[in-house]
């Protein structure tokens, strides 16, 4: 039974390797992350995880590109209607998901990926690091 259940689930891609223009540029934002308070960085999976106190917050490409070739991972938490519009507003982001096949509860389902199309791109970056920062206060992942 449980090897017809394995054959049966979906098969993930494996993580492909990191570019080096994405690696540059989530160096870049580590540098400024490490500068806020409360914010430690792990290395973990092939990424970069910035945590806020224990709560994590956001994920930067290391040796492995996350979903898409220029994408970060941004953790909001509890995401309220008007941050959830100014989102979907913003181009930057791409509806993706990291559905993993668990409940609609699961953590991963709380992940955003943010696109860095160019070098512009990064000072929208940090703004959204910010609030993701901010939200990650006093709250446990």
């Amino acid at each position: 039974m449980a090897k017809a259940k394995k054959e049966g689930a979906r098969k993930r891609s494996p993580m492909q390797p990191a570019t080096e223009r994405m690696r540059v540029l989530a160096q870049a934002l580590r540098t400024e992350l490490e500068q806020w308070p409360s914010v430690t960085v792990k290395r973990s999976f092939g990424m970069m995880l910035a945590y806020r106190g224990k709560t994590v917050f956001c994920a930067l490409p290391d040796t492995k590109r996350i979903y898409h070739d220029d994408a970060i991972m941004l953790k909001f938490g509890a995401e309220k209607p008007a941050l959830v519009q100014r989102i979907e507003a913003d181009p930057h982001f791409i509806p993706a998901s990291l559905d993993t096949g668990r409940n609609s509860r699961s953590e991963s389902r709380k992940w955003r990926f943010f696109l860095l199309r160019d070098d512009a791109d990064v000072h929208a970056a940090i703004e959204w690091l910010a609030e993701a920062y901010q939200l990650a206060r006093g709250r446990r992942s």
